[in-house]
């Protein structure tokens, strides 16, 4: 690495130390901040309250400065992919208060890397995670699959608070303190009823935000390659001319081997001076304020005849611009506020001539995917195959297609569909049982009156049959992993659950046939009580445990052979196959080795 000269690195040091010195002492929590386009307003006892961990975040100086030179190394990365996806800028010092900014901190949950995602997680918003690469540690990725997960709260929740806390707590935990009066809001008050996360993110704002865009106290920014597939850190590092210590200090996310070329992976390279114009650490040095919101730059190809009024209603959607229809639009009117003909927008949001326009909801005004940014969404009552097309930004033929179906099949509630990848010939069709529509009081029995004028309606029911009002419970949030048809499948196969209303650990063991004791050891938890709605939970031992005592061998992949023969082969499941040799899919190579469990 080439180093800068002994004067400059004398200066550069005297200045960041002014800097940092200066930057550290304890920040005033103000009445009123902006997060994103949402207002704050921070009541005195909840103010003070707050200035109590701003107090405890600044009082080290040693520590306080180790982060801040973290910050600045990181934050450039993480305000380029936060921005293109339409995450508020203050969103980034959530980075902070996680992990660190700690490239492999475990929790003792699980959570891993800079964004603190458990495995599973990490798959769902498209991070690769297995034995050779872990985006979790890379900071380019995890910072992407940070906005993926904060976006899809955001999309329900509809205010940045509850997305902050959602990241906490799960979108399902987050719903007991979300107040639906909140929903959408552009001001909002930050009292005693706000949740504890939300609080201290707020701190962190408030006690890191005059150190951003200093420089780092050793001179060192951070320089990104993306075209190094097939390539070991050692070739990197001479081709670049760094130290190879160094080089895999700052990619800890590849583990072994050379890079993959399945996809585009940003390796990081640590330099030494000032950083180019062109270079990612050009950190946007915003110290002076916290309140002010960034404004928010549209595609130049949107801008004509797009007033200040209405641009309000266009924003990024699942990445793709969307526009947001009124009560009072048509084709017509969304088409020419966006720009496009009204072909090119029927087109792009999988509608025919005859479809028509409804209100308050997004439609597409850019091509929409070929693929979604989750794994599996479980289909819920009366949802059709286009409304989730439309959710989740891919292309309704691609979702059919990916689930072997056409766009006109019958949808059935409950059916797991696969958004990311095809789901493979040898994988039958899944279900998830939702939850079960409630019955309300009967109905007043018609009179003789009334029944010859509703004849047609009750024609197949008794006249002293009572008419009954079907109610559908809210459903639990979707599940992100497959599961399977029967109850006793199931037992066998399912890794997570999603909590329910009413439901126990002690329930739930019950369920699964598993140990309780063993619920809180496989999920950290502290106590039977530490649950909550719409929590995910693992009720299957993790592959480790479930392995342990067990004969391993080797199992020669022969042209033709899929995941579930080979699983059926060896009495595993298709999940034990999958976990015990760390796939990231169901593609298989012939000559490739797997491990199995020897049954003899």
């Amino acid at each position: 690495m080439k180093r800068v000269s002994s004067f400059e690195f004398r200066v550069l040091s005297w200045i960041t130390l002014l800097f940092i010195t200066f930057s550290s002492v304890a920040q005033t929590v103000p009445s009123e901040m902006m997060l994103g386009d949402l207002r704050l307003t921070i009541n005195e006892s909840t103010r003070r309250q707050i200035q109590k961990d701003v107090d405890r975040l600044t009082q080290s100086q040693t520590y306080f400065n180790i982060l801040v030179d973290r910050m600045n190394l990181y934050f450039p990365i993480i305000e380029r992919e936060h921005r293109e996806a339409g995450i508020p800028d203050e969103i980034k010092f959530l980075a902070i208060q996680e992990s660190a900014l700690i490239s492999d901190a475990v929790s003792s949950a699980n959570a891993v890397g800079f964004w603190q995602f458990k495995d599973f997680t990490a798959r769902e918003v498209g991070l690769r995670v297995d034995r050779q690469v872990d985006e979790r540690l890379n900071i380019v990725s995890a910072s992407r699959g940070s906005a993926k997960y904060l976006n899809s709260h955001n999309y329900f929740l509809k205010n940045w608070v509850y997305s902050v806390m959602a990241y906490n707590t799960g979108r399902g935990g987050a719903q007991k303190y979300v107040d639906n009066s909140n929903l959408g809001v552009r001001r909002m008050t930050i009292n005693s009823k706000t949740h504890w996360y939300v609080k201290k993110f707020i701190a962190h704002v408030v006690a890191f935000t005059p150190a951003v865009g200093l420089p780092h106290s050793e001179g060192i920014w951070l320089d990104e390659i993306t075209n190094a597939g097939g390539k070991s850190l050692s070739q990197i590092a001479k081709e670049q001319k760094v130290e190879l210590e160094e080089l895999e200090k700052y990619n800890k996310w590849l583990k072994r081997g050379d890079v993959p070329k399945d996809k585009t992976y940003s390796v990081l390279i640590p330099r030494m001076g000032t950083p180019p114009k062109r270079a990612i650490a050009q950190n946007s040095n915003k110290r002076s304020k916290i309140s002010e919101p960034e404004k928010k730059i549209y595609p130049s190809e949107l801008k004509p005849g797009i007033t200040e009024a209405n641009k309000s209603t266009i924003i990024p959607l699942n990445g793709i611009p969307s526009i947001l229809a009124r009560e009072s639009d048509n084709v017509h009117a969304l088409s020419a506020r966006a720009g496009i003909s009204e072909k090119r927008f029927r087109k792009y949001n999988d509608m025919s001539e005859e479809d028509t326009i409804i209100p308050n909801e997004f439609y597409y005004i850019k091509k929409k995917k070929g693929r979604a940014k989750i794994g599996f969404h479980v289909a819920k009552r009366s949802e059709s195959l286009w409304e989730i097309s439309q959710q989740y930004g891919i292309r309704l033929s691609k979702l059919a297609k990916r689930n072997r179906m056409s766009v006109i099949d019958e949808l059935k509630p409950g059916r797991v569909l696969w958004m990311d990848k095809t789901r493979p010939s040898s994988e039958p069709i899944a279900y998830h049982e939702l939850s079960k529509p409630t019955i309300t009081k009967p109905a007043a029995r018609p009179t003789a009156s009334t029944r010859e004028v509703e004849d047609e309606v009750i024609t197949k029911k008794s006249v002293d049959e009572p008419i009954y009002e079907e109610v559908i419970e809210e459903e639990v949030p979707d599940i992100i992993v497959p599961v399977v048809d029967t109850k006793e499948e199931r037992l066998n196969k399912v890794k997570i659950h999603t909590i329910a209303a009413g439901e126990t650990l002690w329930s739930i063991s019950q369920l699964y046939e598993v140990e309780m004791d063993d619920l809180l050891r496989w999920n950290h938890l502290p106590d039977p009580n530490s649950i909550s709605i719409g929590q995910n939970i693992q009720v299957k031992a993790p592959i480790e445990e479930a392995s342990a005592g067990k004969k391993i061998i080797n199992h020669t992949v022969e042209p033709g052979e899929t995941v579930y023969g080979i699983s059926r082969k060896y009495g595993m499941t298709v999940d034990e196959v999958v976990d015990l040799n760390s796939l990231n899919s169901f593609d298989l190579n012939v000559g490739q080795e797997l491990k199995v469990y020897d049954e003899e």
